[in-house]
């Protein structure tokens, strides 16, 4: 009998914790549809001079594609018979990342610029990283995030204004691959 009110005791108490969890999940406010509001006026307005200070996005893809050049250049003087694919094409699109979303801005994910299977030694490595450094620089993309940084493993991401990146990586294969950030086009600026 003693067992008995074990399981008793037990069934009301996974009762009562699924109740609990329902009436959390019921409760808690979770929007998929819209996890954010949109960005505050001031903000917003605070956004659009902010990417109006900045090169349109015409000129931003020129000088990303340029600091990518920059690097492979580098790179393939570091090692010799290096050769760069693009094995997908870019990608464009409006720019929803906040607080730029109600600006009509854009963003350009560049082509991949890829070396199957070549190897970069350690050495190599920090030579490709600070020439990274020094292309990402040009365009202000100054705040470094290393996500990789392991022999044979590396992966690191220069970031700045809006959103630009320009990363490198390394693992069997080298990758150099650059996103223009949310930009305004010309006529718009």
């Amino acid at each position: 009998m003693r067992h008995h009110t074990i399981i008793s005791v037990n069934g009301r108490f996974h009762r009562l914790l699924f109740v609990t969890v329902v009436a959390a999940a019921l409760t808690g406010g979770c929007h998929v549809n819209q996890p954010y509001g949109p960005t505050p006026p001031t903000e917003a307005a605070q956004a659009l001079e902010e990417l109006r200070s900045l090169p349109s996005f015409e000129d931003t893809r020129v000088q990303v594609q340029a600091a990518m050049k920059e690097i492979t250049v580098a790179a393939g003087e570091l090692i010799s018979g290096v050769v760069w694919e693009n094995p997908h094409e870019g990608s464009g699109e409006g720019c929803q990342r906040r607080p730029y979303e109600q600006a009509n801005a854009r963003g350009y994910l560049l082509p991949d610029e890829v070396a199957v299977r070549v190897a970069v030694s350690e050495r190599d490595w920090v030579g490709i990283q600070e020439a990274a450094r020094i292309a990402a620089a040009k365009l202000d993309a100054t705040e470094l995030q290393v996500m990789q940084d392991q022999p044979g493993n590396h992966d690191v991401g220069f970031y700045g204004p809006a959103g630009l990146y320009i990363k490198v990586g390394y693992r069997g294969n080298l990758v150099v691959s650059g996103y223009t950030g949310c930009r305004l086009p010309r006529e718009q600026k």
